[in-house]
């Protein structure tokens, strides 16, 4: 129990550091973030960083690596067992548009894109969160052609499922530098609205 209790401690203590680390990442910019930063936002040592993580590098790595997997995690908990394929739409929707700080999300994909053409690392981290994202809506939508719960119909113009699904994935990344670049709100309930009619006029959910 005791050693149970201890290892949920320091998960916790070292997920603190990460989010601290990628507040940091985008206040300052992945180039200028330093351990000292990281320590201060956190409300840990240096020393104390340094024991969990080592260097600042395997730090920002792996907090890079935090942000993607979060998303990746929530996306996995949407059983298409128990979930229409519109609501599983929804669900991934609602995800997105949940997690924490528009505006900071936003400035940090902006930033990992910037990194990705210099360190080929992060390059495959981007890629991996585009393209399970993808394969997640792909399918759902897959499913709804199959069981008629979506009314698309290529044939009559509506568009492949190729094209809607990349429309749809461009709605995200467009909206996310409009929010990071201060154009738009840094408004959740305001992006998910948009979202789902948009949503709403690709897939054409077929109403019970």
């Amino acid at each position: 129990m005791e050693q149970e209790r201890m290892a949920r401690g320091k998960e916790e203590k070292r997920r603190v550091i990460l989010e601290a680390s990628l507040e940091c990442i985008s206040r300052h910019g992945y180039e200028a973030t330093r351990l000292r930063d990281v320590s201060e936002v956190a409300g840990v040592s240096i020393g104390v960083i340094q024991h969990y993580f080592g260097t600042r590098e395997q730090l920002l790595g792996e907090a890079l690596g935090h942000a993607s997997g979060a998303l990746m995690e929530h996306f996995a908990s949407l059983d298409p067992s128990l979930l229409s394929p519109w609501e599983e739409l929804r669900g991934m929707i609602g995800v997105v548009c949940g997690m924490p700080s528009l505006h900071g999300r936003g400035l940090l994909w902006l930033e990992m894109s910037s990194l990705a053409r210099r360190h080929p690392e992060l390059r495959e981290r981007l890629d991996s969160v585009y393209v399970l994202w993808d394969a997640h809506v792909r399918a759902a939508v897959g499913r709804g052609v199959q069981d008629g719960s979506l009314a698309i119909d290529s044939d009559a113009g509506s568009g492949s499922v190729d094209d809607l699904t990349a429309i749809f994935l461009a709605f995200f990344d467009g909206y996310e530098y409009e929010i990071a670049s201060s154009l738009v709100p840094d408004d959740p309930a305001l992006l998910e609205r948009r979202a789902v009619l948009l949503a709403e006029r690709l897939f054409r959910p077929v109403r019970a």
